[in-house]
């Protein structure tokens, strides 16, 4: 998840300075419902052509750490574009370089714009760790499957998987919501 975060950190605010948008990058976010599908194929299958070998995990690992950075990186150009422009106006007019402006008035406030976003995709990651299954990694639901496969008992095992896959996405937004209390600044915005 650090991995993910990072890159579409240093993605969306390199491509904030430029003031472009990559093609690819976009192209990657809106081209499928399940675009880590086709990079799990192309990573798994396409690569030893050329070779390089991935484990299952290694493919798997890869394949949500681009998915995620892709998303990570719309998450975080949208929360620099949301910051108020008379906030920059102000510090420039302070005198402040450019890129002082940016780390000391940019960056913390789109970071706690970022953080909905972030949960969101962090999420939304993990629930689709259940495609993992196409390179031969057995995530949770590969597992229930095959609980089921063996005992047939197929309420209890998937109700304990469903309850499984809500522990941790409460986890994560119950760490989001502290998160956010935590760098809330009074007066601004509404943090319930």
């Amino acid at each position: 998840m650090r991995v993910r975060a990072a890159g579409g950190l240093v993605c969306s605010s390199s491509l904030l300075i430029r003031g472009t948008i990559l093609p690819a990058v976009r192209q990657k976010l809106h081209s499928s419902p399940c675009p880590d599908f086709r990079s799990q194929l192309f990573l798994f299958y396409a690569l030893p052509d050329i070779g390089i070998r991935l484990t299952p995990f290694e493919t798997s690992w890869l394949a949500l750490a681009l998915w995620g950075g892709a998303y990570q990186t719309e998450v975080f150009r949208a929360a620099f574009e949301a910051v108020p422009k008379g906030e920059v106006t102000a510090a420039r007019a302070l005198g402040l370089p450019a890129f002082q402006t940016f780390l000391d008035i940019t960056l913390p406030i789109a970071l706690r714009i970022a953080i909905t976003g972030t949960t969101t995709t962090a999420i939304t990651q993990f629930r689709s760790s259940s495609f993992m299954i196409v390179v031969g990694y057995q995530e949770l639901t590969y597992v229930a499957n095959r609980i089921v496969s063996d005992t047939f008992k197929v309420f209890e095992t998937f109700g304990i998987a469903c309850l499984m896959y809500l522990l941790v996405c409460s986890i994560l937004s119950a760490l989001s919501r502290t998160f956010e209390r935590r760098l809330a600044v009074p007066g601004l915005g509404v943090v319930k």
